[in-house]
C-alpha cells in the first residue's frame, strides 16, 4: 500500500471516529459505530480518483 492510500484511508479513519463521539447526530447507532470503516473507505475511493487523474494527464 502506497503512502498517499495510507494517509487518505486513515484520514477517513479519523473522521469517522470522530462521528462515532458526536452523539448528537440524528444517525442510527450501528451506522455510528461503522463510520471509521465507511470513512476508510471513502478515503480509498478519493485515492482512487485521484491517481486515475493523475496518470490521465500523464498520459496527455
Amino acid at each position: 500500500m502506497g503512502p498517499t492510500r495510507l494517509r487518505y484511508t486513515m484520514i477517513g479513519f479519523i473522521i469517522g471516529v470522530f462521528l462515532v463521539y458526536m452523539k448528537e447526530l440524528p444517525v442510527a447507532e450501528g451506522t455510528r459505530f461503522a463510520a471509521p470503516f465507511y470513512g476508510a473507505g471513502i478515503g480509498l475511493l478519493i485515492d482512487g480518483i485521484i491517481l486515475r487523474l493523475k496518470q490521465q494527464r500523464g498520459k496527455e
